[in-house]
């Protein structure tokens, strides 16, 4: 996994390098942005991260780019801070996504507990991600016939069972069961269902992994391995 960062999206040149420095001094990789297209222009963010961004920046209000944020697909926290901030605006941030609001100017201590909280947050689901990654590019070689009997293997259902629904010899099932453990690169039928299940996904139709993209974590899309 690399090592994780901290984006910082404000227009404030002196804060940026207040706030880097701070950072730094922990051992987060920083980077910094005074304008907040550059920011959104970064084409993959493959590495656990916090956003901190001002509420107020050149030409769009911070709200809107949050929104940017979400459509882009971008799950990492984003903390919004502010030096002109009221209750409206905090709940705006809220609902647009962000994880928490601050005001200017920010104790440091408070700060780096939160940003570093936030991060080990986003680096659990980052690994979740990568796990579920493996899953479906395993999933997505399976041939039709293979991901019948898995989904039938799932449901618990005996070979015999299963043959009958698909309308295949108990014999071909089973063989079908091999390449599937050998596909999958596990051992038993048990390892095959606590592999597909450990995919943060709908556990019933575990197949949708080899065809969705999974975002970066969120409420209700914690790492299964964890429970």
């Amino acid at each position: 996994m690399r090592e994780p960062a901290v984006y910082i999206v404000d227009d404030d040149p002196g804060l940026n390098a207040s706030l880097a420095a701070l950072f730094r001094s922990v051992g987060l990789k920083t980077d910094l942005f005074q304008h907040p297209q550059p920011f959104l222009e970064l084409t993959q963010i493959n590495r656990p991260a916090c956003v901190l961004m001002d509420v107020r920046l050149p030409g769009i209000n911070g709200l809107e780019v949050l929104e940017q944020v979400g459509r882009i697909g971008w799950t990492m926290p984003v903390l919004m801070i502010s030096g002109h901030a009221d209750v409206g605006m905090a709940v705006r941030a809220m609902h647009a996504g962000a994880r928490d609001f601050l005001e200017k100017p920010v104790n440091d201590t408070v700060l780096l507990q939160l940003v570093q909280r936030w991060i080990r947050w986003d680096a659990q689901n980052y690994s979740c991600e990568l796990i579920c990654d493996d899953i479906r590019s395993k999933l997505a070689v399976l041939t039709e016939r293979e991901q019948s009997v898995l989904q039938c293997m799932l449901r618990g259902q005996p070979n015999k069972v299963a043959a009958h629904a698909l309308k295949l010899s108990v014999k071909a099932v089973e063989g079908h069961r091999i390449n599937l453990l050998h596909k999958m690169g596990v051992q038993s039928p048990i390892d095959l269902i606590r592999m597909v299940g450990s995919c943060p996904k709908d556990t019933h139709n575990p197949l949708r992994c080899s065809r969705e993209h999974v975002g970066r974590g969120g409420p209700g899309h914690g790492c299964p391995l964890n429970t």
